[in-house]
């Protein structure tokens, strides 16, 4: 068998595998190396790239065109808007050595449960998001958010906390 339809069968049984535990991988969705806790809602032209794991608790959603790469635990009840990318490594800085040559540098990526990530977000590698917390859209998170959270901005800053009803 060609190694292209093997590829393709083996992709389609992951699928038909997700599909039965109620994970739904929409469209020109790629994906390797992660692991469904629950059901999860995936929507087309998302990019997820454990390594060496990406976790994702139950009852997950992610609009379109998120790119997740690195080893990222998802809590329950996370909601991600489109255009999403969270890096969980980039390459080393130093002088006197070509940037694209030198080794990745990787952290894990913790987003706790109940968070609600808005549209263009960056999270950057290392960040922890505090259950409860809201990121507001085109926010880059380079620390640390605590627990029920507002932060917005280009560094993400901590505006507010939220409110019990």
């Amino acid at each position: 068998m060609p190694k292209t339809i093997k590829s393709a069968l083996i992709l389609s049984l992951k699928r038909l595998k997700y599909r039965l535990n109620k994970v739904e991988l929409y469209n020109n969705t790629t994906f390797s190396n992660v692991k469904f806790l629950g059901k999860a809602r995936i929507e087309p032209y998302c990019r997820l790239v454990g390594s060496p794991l990406i976790t994702f608790g139950d009852n997950f959603y992610a609009n379109a065109h998120c790119h997740f790469l690195g080893k990222i635990t998802f809590g329950k009840d996370v909601m991600v808007g489109p255009k999403t990318v969270i890096w969980g490594r980039d390459h080393g800085i130093k002088y006197g050595r070509a940037m694209c040559e030198q080794d990745h540098i990787s952290e894990p990526v913790t987003i706790g449960d109940d968070v609600w990530i808005g549209a263009n977000v960056t999270i950057l590698k290392g960040v922890k998001v505090g259950s409860g917390a809201v990121i507001g859209a085109g926010s880059v998170v380079t620390k640390n958010i605590p627990e029920n959270a507002i932060a917005v901005g280009n560094p993400a800053k901590v505006v507010k906390y939220r409110e019990s009803e």
